[in-house]
């Protein structure tokens, strides 16, 4: 499971806005940085982890909801679980044929041709959940949304991504 970040400069004295702004920003640019590894699909794992992101994402803005006004974050917390879901909906399809092809092995030889039959609808319904993970995140980044999102933060908690700089844990 991909760790989550460290969010810089949280403390526990905190200012519960800044606290907020200092998570959530964390979160989401947690969650982000395994875009391109999700969209190349070369790896199950890189949508594993953004979909992980995602769901720390949402329990963070849930967690400090009382920090934002209510009408402008239920739109925001709406997208995030946006993706959450069509994310969900991919990695579920991919843990079922990454089951199945472990199965084959001990199959019997006259079991193995349903087997992979059954695997093949769910490929080809996973290359259909692809397409609209691409489709998602090009309407993100025409409506652009994360630039809005991260201002939107900074604007009611005073934590800028710039300064805040989030960044992956270091490899041991």
């Amino acid at each position: 499971m991909a760790q989550p970040w460290t969010v810089n400069g949280l403390t526990p004295d905190a200012v519960f806005r800044s606290a907020a702004g200092r998570i959530i920003l964390t979160r989401w640019r947690e969650m982000m940085s395994y875009q391109d590894g999700t969209l190349a699909g070369a790896d199950i794992e890189e949508l594993h982890a953004m979909r992980v992101s995602s769901r720390r994402l949402r329990a963070a803005m849930d967690a400090f909801a009382d920090a934002f006004p209510p009408r402008e974050f239920r739109r925001y917390l709406r997208e995030v679980k946006r993706i959450t879901d069509t994310l969900g909906d991919a990695r579920d399809l991919d843990v079922t044929i990454a089951h199945l092809d472990a199965l084959l092995v001990d199959l019997t030889p006259i079991d193995r041709p349903g087997v992979i039959g059954l695997m093949s609808r769910y490929q080809a319904r996973r290359e259909i959940e692809t397409t609209h993970i691409a489709s998602l995140f090009a309407q993100l980044e025409n409506d652009g949304f994360s630039t809005q999102f991260e201002k939107w933060i900074a604007k009611h908690t005073g934590v800028k991504v710039t300064k805040l700089r989030p960044a992956p844990p270091e490899m041991p």
